[in-house]
């Protein structure tokens, strides 16, 4: 026997279907377009993150199509973490470098490591977005999307109502195996840097004591000469 599925159960599906393709075009387009995202080749960005217990300057490199190295310094700290994505997941302190296995690695991979942002070509990437209305945060109004990762991990999006700009990113994060952690990232001061807009000030909160930050960025510059060899895991 034949089940039959009542129109406006389908109706409402293709509606919220059609409601995230548009947000998420319109998240692009307030970003700068699609093409001009992609004329960006490469990114080097600057900060200054205020922790509780210190601050940390931090030099950002990322390259198409997923390239990514991070290098951090506390102030008055004697080595510098360095950590990379290429072929595999790697971490350096005081010169000696490791692999990273594990869900973080991953994770981190699908959202710091790609580089238009996990909104853009969202379905090629595996991942899949699902519309859960319009509410509150703070004074404005934003739009609420739920990303699932193609990993399986999941980001609450909220889209500014107005601007179409992401206000803030919800979810979890592995901190060490087997400890998951929620964690908060709000977005603001976007700048346009060659046609494209960034968030220059960025604060996270994380459901762990001491894991409260705030990045000041310093600088962001765009399509940068960068050799593939920096992302690569040292020998």
């Amino acid at each position: 026997m034949k089940m039959l599925v009542p129109l406006f159960i389908l109706a409402a599906a293709s509606s919220s279907a059609q409601t995230v393709d548009e947000l998420v075009a319109k998240n692009i387009a307030a970003r700068g377009g699609l093409a001009q995202l992609k004329a960006v080749e490469c990114v080097r960005i600057e900060r200054t993150v205020a922790a509780v217990f210190t601050d940390i300057d931090i030099v950002i490199y990322k390259k198409r199509p997923n390239l990514y190295r991070s290098e951090q310094k506390a102030k008055d700290a004697p080595n510098t973490t360095v950590r990379g994505f290429a072929e595999t997941a790697w971490e350096s302190v005081g010169g000696k470098a490791t692999a990273r296995e594990g869900a973080g690695p991953v994770e981190q991979r699908e959202v710091d490591a790609d580089f238009d942002g996990f909104l853009v070509d969202y379905r090629e990437k595996g991942h899949t977005i699902a519309f859960e209305g319009k509410q509150k945060l703070g004074p404005a109004d934003a739009y609420k999307l739920k990303v699932t990762m193609k990993s399986g991990a999941e980001r609450t999006v909220y889209l500014d109502a107005t601007t179409f700009l992401e206000r803030r990113h919800e979810g979890t994060i592995e901190l060490a195996p087997n400890r998951r952690v929620k964690t908060t990232i709000d977005f603001g001061d976007w700048r346009e840097v060659a046609g494209v807009r960034f968030p220059f000030a960025i604060e996270g909160e994380r459901d762990a004591p001491g894991q409260t930050f705030v990045h000041y960025t310093k600088r962001i510059e765009v399509n940068v000469p960068m050799d593939e060899a920096l992302f690569r895991m040292p020998s």
